[in-house]
């Protein structure tokens, strides 16, 4: 009995980019047997394939060729989930939509990833992370002020939040619909938007009630939100990041002879001065002495180094670098080197969690296919139709 929290729960991903996948790659992390279904002319990229494709099995199955759709709904029978992240309507004309699906599986767990909803006046435009951003005002926001009178341009969050937090939502609603299930016996539809995503992760904008002042939004313009709560370049040209909340904390700082004669005017001008006059080692320590709370920005290279982060599994780090042009033990046959990826952000203190690895593409095609009930000869007409390609697994 293995006591990873989703175990022998199957999972049918259709999805591309990050949000759907991200979604997919979650459920595999706690246990789910997650099954990637791509087309063969959609290959994809190594970064988001390392990055969201990881602790799936890969099946390169054409829905629209001849036998390819029937195929896929064999194996709809005996899942549990099935996401996908097509504009409204795609789903239906593929045949794959979720009233299609349910009648003959009404266990199933039906999960939609997109960008604007499946109701309402955009439901039918396309759309990826910077299209729910602009949106939904996460770029006005981001474009912060260049003084207390003018206000920045607006500029895209550099960082997919909306993604990530759609597809760990919708990993969220999935699990929730399991749970139901389980006293139901019946599944259900689960839709999770990255524009609807954008109102949690900006949550503070979206409250308002009578008397509300709000203040100037913070951003790139201002570094922060204050002159105490922001970025400042030190003398070896890195960046410090002060964060002074509270009245004592701010006594805390004005304890520290260079900080004791704070005015009350251009707090900005001044503290930037004064934390050019040493280098961000020598304020930490004057700083972390003080009390007064205060982060040196790292670079990613430095976190992925840190033995610590790769103990605490922060940081996950492998070597394909000997399997160049051969197939490893798992079938994979990788050739890209030595990778990072980010390890499980949670842990749990009676279950498991899947150290998840990224497949080959492919690779499992005809495994699961058999796995599914198809014969030798149904896999060798799938093959001839162009349903599933001749040779597997494709590098990518």
């Amino acid at each position: 009995m293995s006591d990873y929290p989703l175990h022998g729960i199957t999972v049918l991903d259709l999805c591309i980019v990050l949000a759907g996948p991200t979604c997919g790659r979650t459920l595999a992390q706690y246990g789910a047997h997650v099954i990637k279904v791509d087309p063969e002319n959609r290959p994809p990229q190594v970064t988001p394939w390392i990055d969201v494709g990881r602790g799936k099995q890969s099946i390169v199955l054409d829905l629209t060729k001849p036998g390819g759709l029937n195929a896929f709904l064999t194996l709809v029978e005996s899942a549990d989930v099935v996401i996908e992240g097509f504009r409204k309507g795609v789903a239906d004309k593929l045949g794959i939509g979720y009233n299609s699906l349910k009648e003959l599986n009404p266990r199933l767990v039906y999960g939609s990833v997109n960008c604007f909803g499946q109701e309402g006046p955009w439901q039918l435009r396309p759309g990826f992370e910077q299209n729910a951003q602009a949106a939904t005002g996460i770029q006005l926001r981001n474009g912060g002020i260049k003084s207390s009178y003018e206000e920045g341009r607006p500029r895209p969050a550099t960082f997919t939040l909306n993604d990530y937090g759609t597809g760990i939502s919708a990993a969220y609603a999935v699990m929730l619909a399991l749970l139901e299930r389980e006293t139901t016996g019946k599944g259900q539809k689960i839709e999770a938007a990255l524009s609807h995503t954008s109102a949690t992760i900006t949550g503070p904008y979206h409250v308002d009630y009578p008397g509300l002042q709000r203040g100037h939004i913070g951003g790139p313009g201002v570094r922060g939100t204050g002159p105490f709560n922001r970025l400042y370049e030190t003398a070896d040209k890195e960046w410090l990041f002060l964060s002074v909340s509270g009245q004592t904390e701010l006594t805390f700082l004005k304890s520290i002879p260079a900080f004791s004669c704070i005015g009350e005017q251009n707090y900005d001008d001044h503290m930037e001065t004064i934390f050019r006059t040493k280098t961000v080692a020598e304020w930490l320590t004057i700083l972390g002495a003080a009390a007064v709370p205060a982060v040196r920005n790292t670079y990613a290279a430095e976190l992925h180094a840190d033995p610590f982060n790769q103990e605490r599994g922060m940081v996950i780090k492998r070597d394909y670098s000997n399997r160049l042009h051969k197939t490893d033990d798992f079938g994979r046959s990788h050739n890209w080197g030595e990778v990072t990826w980010p390890g499980n952000p949670v842990v749990m203190s009676a279950s498991s969690l899947v150290e998840v690895e990224p497949p080959s593409f492919g690779e499992d095609t005809e495994k699961i296919l058999r796995n599914g009930g198809l014969t030798e000869t149904d896999i060798d007409n799938l093959r001839l139709s162009g349903a599933i390609p001749e040779t597997l697994p494709i590098n990518i």
